[in-house]
């Protein structure tokens, strides 16, 4: 039962699939998760031409969230800087125009400060925040409101704060932040090109898991976080035995909390975790699933969702602030609000719904979405920050102060 709304859906679209091209996917109107800029910028002087710019993304400890959302933001970043034909540079020592800096580390300040002595522009990507730093490692609720000032600091070093949604920006907006220069919202952006439909994955899916060819498979992607909703998804995996649920995503050991790491350890045998995969076996996973269950309690963004999201898969997720206002159930997703003992069932009871294909389809209109937020519209949207921030080449910097 819980397969024949995904498996009859998929059959149907799998010959259009095969026919269209990539390219010939209609753009919809992005959704206010990440609202265009474009109405409040100044246009460009005409007759002006685009020079390439050299654009620092340092390493550094940058290199130490690879397997995070930043991560994936930062890769997202230097595809759409290359895309716009500028020069992605990682080494702070070598000619640059601006800097993107998107970690909370220790050297993110100094880069900062070194980019100020060289007079090239500072764009600070605010990825996170005090809410979203709560339940996440060890100790994390204690020093959230320490985090919070830390975080504040380093924003206001930028002469632009980039935030990836509307959300996210209203929460760094407040006084206790301090922020004093312009916020942008700029979406994380999402491959569409790369994550797309493949009704072929099913099989592959669970031939990779050893599972049979007619198992249920529901899936999640991040770290394993209490704030990432992985206490409530084993015990949803524990409420549905019939279903097997795969998490992708792995923290390490060492920081996790002991309520996740007693929850790992006793989780049911239909919980599977295969931990940090690759971009092809992400995709697949996204292509072969039943359903991606995305119970997180706080997000600026969710990268992992607009992946889901692009490759058609149904999506459940918890009717968290972000994805209430911006995408009510029903519209992209659908949503369970709460928290709390009785939320596993809450879901349980929903999940197996839409699994049975007594919900509304939405992969359609989920597909859409995406493509308002694939990396080519991100780009071209970073180059107008880029404008508006005066971001220009240093060699034509120095001339225009020589002119004056």
């Amino acid at each position: 039962m819980f397969m024949r709304s995904r498996a009859l859906r998929r059959s149907r679209d799998a010959g259009s699939l095969r026919r269209r091209a990539p390219a010939a996917a209609p753009r919809a109107p992005r959704t206010p998760l990440a609202p265009t800029a474009r109405s409040e910028q100044p246009a460009r002087p005409e007759g002006q031409a685009e020079e390439p710019l050299r654009v620092l993304m340092p390493r550094g400890l940058a290199t130490l969230a690879r397997e995070s959302g930043i991560g994936a933001a930062m890769r997202h970043q230097e595809s759409a800087v290359r895309s716009l034909g500028h020069q992605v540079v990682t080494n702070p020592l070598q000619p640059f125009d601006v800097v993107h800096l998107n970690t909370p580390f220790p050297d993110t300040p100094l880069l900062a400060r070194w980019a100020r002595l060289r007079r090239r522009p500072v764009l600070m990507w605010a990825h996170s925040t005090e809410e979203d730093f709560r339940d996440s490692f060890t100790g994390a609720n204690r020093i959230a409101p320490l985090f919070r000032r830390w975080i504040a600091q380093l924003y206001r070093r930028g002469d632009a704060v980039v935030t990836p949604s509307t959300y996210s920006k209203g929460l760094i907006s407040a006084p206790k932040y301090g922020i004093r220069a312009p916020i942008r919202v700029l979406s994380n952006g999402v491959d569409t090109g790369f994550f797309r439909p493949d009704p072929e994955a099913r099989p592959r899916l669970r031939e990779s898991l050893g599972l049979p060819a007619d198992a249920t498979v529901v899936i999640s992607v991040g770290m394993q976080l209490v704030r990432k909703g992985i206490l409530d998804w084993v015990e949803l995996a524990r409420q549905l035995p019939e279903v097997t649920f795969v998490w992708y995503g792995r923290t390490d050991p060492r920081l996790l909390t002991a309520e996740v790491e007693r929850a790992l350890a006793e989780a049911p045998a239909n919980a599977l975790f295969p931990g940090y995969v690759g971009a092809e076996t992400l995709r697949e996973a996204y292509c072969g699933a039943d359903a991606f269950c995305f119970l997180t309690k706080e997000e600026t963004e969710g990268i992992v969702l607009w992946e889901a999201l692009a490759c058609e898969v149904p999506v459940l997720v918890r009717g968290i602030p972000i994805y209430r206002d911006a995408m009510p159930d029903g519209v992209l997703t659908h949503q369970v609000s709460g928290d709390g003992p009785g939320f596993a069932g809450q879901v349980a009871e929903k999940l197996s719904a839409l699994l049975g294909g007594e919900l509304e389809d939405l992969a359609p209109a989920g597909r859409r979405a995406a493509e308002g937020v694939d990396l080519e519209q991100v780009a071209q949207q970073l180059q107008e920050i880029y404008h508006v921030t005066g971001v220009v080449p240093a060699r034509r910097a120095r001339s225009a102060a020589r002119g004056r």
